[in-house]
């Protein structure tokens, strides 16, 4: 049996959320730590990282083979929008305890549901390739 080894990448300051991975279009299962060793038969397998959210998946066909470890590392790209997102909800919170006068309240509305709204399309437009996936093998160690 070869061994496929399923990691995702960790960025600093985001939560872990679970991943359902899919081999050939069949749910294997949730993947809720940071790597997934899986034993298999040999061959060409399509493995699909899936976000809990349905719609938010990648694709990447791999080859399994025997006395390697076969090794598939998946992150997301989202590392702009988690920034950008990070500082919005900081102003979020200070505008609560913070009364902006007019004009400036309104310009963080408009500027914050704006950056919103091209999100949702970026989202919409880029959710079956969301995943950055790397394939890679490595000599097993006896």
């Amino acid at each position: 049996m070869a061994r496929l080894t399923i990691i995702q990448k960790k960025r600093k300051y985001t939560p872990m959320l679970p991943h359902k991975i899919l081999i050939g279009g069949q749910l294997l299962g949730l993947m809720r730590t940071p790597s997934v060793t899986i034993n298999m038969p040999q061959g060409i397998y399509e493995v699909t990282v899936q976000s809990v959210f349905p719609f938010i998946s990648t694709s990447a066909v791999l080859k399994v083979d025997e006395g390697v470890d076969n090794v598939m590392e998946f992150e997301d790209k989202e590392n702009y929008w988690d920034i950008v997102f990070t500082f919005d909800m900081i102003l979020w919170i200070a505008s609560l305890f913070i009364n902006l006068h007019k004009p400036y309240s309104t310009i963080y509305h408009v500027i914050s549901e704006g950056l919103f709204a091209i999100w949702l399309i970026h989202l919409i437009v880029v959710r079956k390739r969301y995943f950055r996936i790397s394939v890679f093998q490595k000599r097993m160690s006896v």
